[in-house]
């Protein structure tokens, strides 16, 4: 294979040209809203998860030289926040970029008044106050020349560190007034306001001013036309399965796709294209794995690490409907048959994972676990090591749930190999649980003591709360009583198995 037939082989840069596909939508707003609009540009906020194509976008709406030949009087500046110490030098910045880019355009006039404007600016000397007159009288000049100033903000997530208080004032001014108005694009993980509430708590109006464009993972349709940038595989009869397994595994997210088509491209050509996406998608293990980390990690940073392991896989102990909103409108879930999913099948197995060894529900895991050891203990002794047939043959009511839950182990064990757990009981919820051991009675009965309504009517209440959040609130509402029930239950339990020979938890 030549080099120029792998279109992903630069994968992790920015995207723009005819690489850049899809997002025609998202395009069409951010450059109607910025260069377009007869009011002035509008100030316009990027925002989704890691490496979803916010840099991309922004790049391939201003930075490109097509851009500049439709709109030959655009300024268009880019600067990455996090590599600048505070926000007086990343208005310095700003306005030296400016000027360079005066300099190269011959009908520019860089007359004295505004050569002196700049040069005030970008004299250190003067102090933070003074600064933002000057940046303001200086872009007054440039825009009355018929110049369009338009400032991309990269990673502006980090202003949460650089800003010093006042500064999303200044910057807010600049895309506000309409004597020195900027275009303002700022691209983001966060949303402006979580942002803004990190760096200066008292500033309330800068996110106001702007239009957000949240970017998700591509549609079918567009990763289609991601998949079609390969020279003849829209022709190949293999590529709607081929599309079929990218949506399973990256749910369309651009990078975890380009991730899996640049090894698709480089595998062996004599193969199936399904045998090379399956290849790749081995090959692509560890690339995963460290992108669900940063995204793990961002989302523990912000505190919505645990309400989103609640509102996938319960218990629903903290979490509300706000914030199930919020991470469907930011793309890390979606709604299938009325409840929520993460965003693809593989990143569900990961999080499934991440909620086996997590420490949010102490008291809930240590419970589960003493159950399902219990009853694999159980079922064990009636069945021997390997009791699933066992129990296939003897209770076949149960052979459905057996099935969903072995289900679920092979897709984590094709998924995450090693790390994948082994015992099947894992895949259970408390439902599961009490079916199994319902369906033993004779045997369980005499370690939990009472009877099978008394059980059912406790694990009813336990299954509800740790039971996934439905996506109509008026399906499963968990009060506030019922959460304090969960907890007694949990106690009750583990005080029983406790007190009696069972084992413990493995």
């Amino acid at each position: 294979m030549e080099p120029s037939e792998n279109p992903y082989a630069a994968v992790g840069g920015i995207v723009f040209g005819a690489a850049h596909v899809g997002r025609a939508d998202e395009v069409a707003v951010v450059q109607d809203r910025v260069l377009l609009s007869p009011a002035g540009p509008g100030a316009t906020a990027i925002v989704g998860p890691p490496r979803i194509g916010k840099s991309s976008l922004a790049y391939h709406a201003f930075m490109r030289p097509e851009t500049k030949q439709r709109h030959p009087m655009l300024l268009p500046v880019w600067i990455n926040v996090r590599i600048h110490p505070d926000a007086g030098r990343l208005f310095r910045k700003f306005v030296e970029d400016l000027w360079l880019l005066l300099e190269d355009e011959p009908t520019a006039e860089l007359d004295g008044p505004l050569r002196r404007r700049y040069e005030r600016v970008v004299d250190n000397t003067r102090d933070w106050v003074e600064l933002q007159g000057d940046v303001q009288q200086f872009l007054k000049s440039v825009k009355a020349q018929g110049w369009r100033p338009v400032l991309i903000l990269d990673e502006f997530d980090a202003a949460r560190e650089v800003f010093q208080p006042g500064a999303f004032q200044c910057l807010r001014e600049l895309a506000y007034y309409p004597e020195w108005k900027i275009g303002l694009v700022t691209t983001s993980r966060r949303e402006l306001r979580d942002i803004v509430n990190r760096a200066d708590p008292v500033e309330s109006t800068f996110p106001g001013i702007f239009r957000t464009v949240e970017l998700l993972c591509f549609d079918e349709a567009e990763l289609r036309e991601l998949v079609g940038l390969q020279p003849g595989r829209a022709q190949d009869p293999e590529t709607p399965a081929v599309i079929r397994r990218l949506v399973e595994l990256t749910g369309g997210h651009p990078y975890l796709a380009s991730i899996v088509l640049d090894r698709f491209c480089g595998g062996t050509q004599s193969d199936s294209a399904l045998d090379r996406i399956e290849a790749a998608a081995a090959a692509a293990r560890t690339d995963f794995h460290r992108y669900y980390r940063d995204l793990e990690d961002l989302l523990r940073s912000d505190g919505r690490m645990q309400a989103l392991l609640e509102i996938l896989y319960g218990p629903q102990v903290t979490a509300t409907q706000d914030d199930a909103e919020r991470l469907l409108r930011e793309g890390l879930i979606r709604v299938a048959d009325n409840s929520y999913l993460s965003f693809s099948d593989h990143f569900d197995d990961y999080l499934r994972l991440v909620g086996r060894r997590s420490d949010f529900w102490q008291s809930w895991l240590e419970t589960e676990n003493a159950l399902r050891e219990v009853v694999e203990t159980t079922l064990v002794g009636m069945h021997g090591t390997d009791w699933v047939p066992g129990v296939r043959r003897t209770r076949p009511k149960l052979a459905d749930m057996l099935d969903k839950c072995a289900e679920m182990q092979q897709r984590e064990q094709r998924a995450f190999g090693d790390w994948a757990s082994t015992r099947l009981l894992d895949f259970t919820y408390p439902q599961n649980l009490y079916e199994l051991m319902a369906a033993h009675w004779d045997e369980f009965g005499k370690l939990l003591g009472h009877d099978k309504r008394y059980w059912s009517d406790r694990f009813q209440l336990l299954s509800k709360v740790r039971n996934p959040m439905a996506h109509n609130r008026m399906l499963a509402v968990v009060t506030p009583a019922e959460r304090d029930l969960f907890t007694s239950y949990c106690a009750e339990i583990l005080g029983i198995l406790a007190a009696s020979d069972a084992p413990g938890p493995a």
